[in-house]
């Protein structure tokens, strides 16, 4: 059985006519028995997916192609016996490296297919991966559609995909990747690494965004072991997949936006599936545009987790106000962690409404911790866009709000990072100068880390 927690940070008191909640919830797996699922039954099989750029920049310098293939043949010794598998090469096409293509007679065409993790596969895996070379160009969608056909030829399990790429996404058109991230979305998550400098984060961004996962900055070649394995050891960690969040909001309710803010920032807002009672029978259906005068059940994938894992969402929600007493309580949400319709865990999110301004203007430690997180990473965004578009003085005071922020937070990470971008004389007033001499390589390592957060702090006793 997988055994969670659910804990609700917030001011449950508003002023007199409100109508707007914030909340943040927070959700723990404290116990999975391993080789058992949300109701008891067994794990289903990993797969995982390697799909490793081999366009021609990939040569340029030779170590860069050499420590991708090395950094592979690391994380194929990290996979779990048992584990589904396969190696992608992308250029301006998708290949399959490993294992070889199988034919299938009923259609009299090729099709993707994948191995089984033993002492046997890794070593021919291996092999084949050294032997690739790099030449042509870069067509990420190619990659992304045959890592989605291996997922739906592999068994229904928990499905990962490690994506890296050194450059741009320049062999097709940028609607092909959307269109393709649309087809992946819910089949797979997917964690990228950019190596070098010369790659576009937001290309990236969209689909780590998109498929539940992370992006991440390779500076050098020689760093590559060391990510490739770490990310492939979290992935082998998950024990749960196609985890849910389920808000289920009252009549006249709705929800404004949902974020993840702890591991990292991630806006899960636009990923919902509406659910209302329709009919006379009262079943739950999906529905586009929610209809009035009915609850509504707004799901929330959060991809798969691992024993001991935290994670804190910001929800913010809408209410219909009430008269001012302590009988006057509303449920403002029930959330939910759901499997395969399994409840792991639940809370709920209040509203009680008061004419006592010390109570309704409070702010919960949560909330205002996560909403400075939150704030952190679009200033560090917003500063480093306006500095490559030479607005320094924006540049200057975005970044110098960040600063401020990574201070009052205690995002001692962050602050670093910023360091290496401006000079920050004051930190808790957030007065900064911008460095002249910043590498392309500390400016991308601030963008690509600047959404990682951190746990609010406990209060000293």
């Amino acid at each position: 059985m997988a055994t969670f927690s659910a804990t609700v940070h917030q001011n449950v008191y508003l002023p007199r006519g409100e109508s707007v909640v914030h909340a943040i919830v927070a959700f723990a797996a404290e116990e999975m028995e391993r080789g058992a699922g949300a109701g008891g039954g067994p794990i289903s099989d990993a797969v995982e997916v390697i799909v490793l750029d081999c366009s021609a920049s990939m040569a340029s310098p030779p170590a860069k192609l050499e420590g991708a293939q090395t950094a592979t043949c690391k994380a194929i010794d990290r996979l779990r016996a048992g584990t589904w598998f396969a190696i992608v090469a992308g250029t301006s096409y998708a290949r399959l490296v490993y294992p070889a293509q199988r034919f299938d007679q009923d259609s009299s065409a090729f099709g993707p297919s994948l191995a089984r993790a033993s002492a046997t596969t890794r070593a021919a895996a291996k092999e084949a991966v050294m032997r690739i070379g790099a030449n042509g160009g870069t067509a990420i969608s190619s990659w992304l559609a045959l890592t989605r056909r291996l997922f739906e030829a592999g068994p229904a399990s928990l499905h990962h995909a490690i994506l890296v790429a050194d450059g741009k996404n320049e062999s097709e058109e940028a609607d092909e990747l959307r269109e393709e991230l649309l087809r992946c979305r819910g089949k797979f998550q997917c964690d990228c690494l950019g190596i070098g400098t010369d790659w576009e984060p937001s290309e990236l961004y969209s689909i780590s965004d998109a498929l539940l996962g992370s992006t991440d900055i390779i500076p050098h070649p020689d760093q590559m072991d060391a990510m490739f394995e770490a990310i492939t050891e979290r992935a082998m960690s998950k024990q749960l997949g196609a985890v849910e969040l389920h808000l289920l909001t009252p009549v006249g309710g709705a929800v404004n936006f949902v974020k993840q803010v702890s591991p990292e920032v991630a806006n899960l807002t636009q990923m919902v599936v509406m659910h209302q009672p329709y009919g006379p029978d009262g079943e739950w259906r999906t529905v586009q545009e929610p209809l009035p005068g009915r609850p509504l059940l707004s799901v929330y994938p959060t991809g798969a987790w691992a024993e001991g894992e935290e994670r804190e969402y910001h929800v913010c929600l809408s209410v219909q106000p009430q008269e001012v007493g302590p009988h006057n309580e509303v449920r403002a949400a029930r959330a939910s962690l759901v499997v395969e319709g399994t409840v792991l865990s639940q809370a709920p999110v209040r509203a009680l409404w008061t004419d006592d301004t010390e109570r309704s203007t409070r702010i919960n430690r949560a909330v205002a911790h996560f909403t400075g997180q939150e704030e952190l990473a679009s200033s560090i965004e917003q500063g480093l866009e306006a500095r490559r578009a030479g607005d320094h003085r924006t540049a200057t005071e975005r970044l110098g709000r960040a600063a401020h922020l990574a201070f009052r937070t205690g995002n001692e990470p962050s602050t670093r990072l910023l360091e290496r971008v401006v000079q920050i004389d004051d930190p808790e007033r957030g007065i900064v100068r911008l460095r002249e001499d910043v590498s392309t390589e500390d400016e991308m390592t601030l963008d690509t880390r600047s959404r990682r957060t951190v746990r609010l702090r406990k209060p000293p006793a």
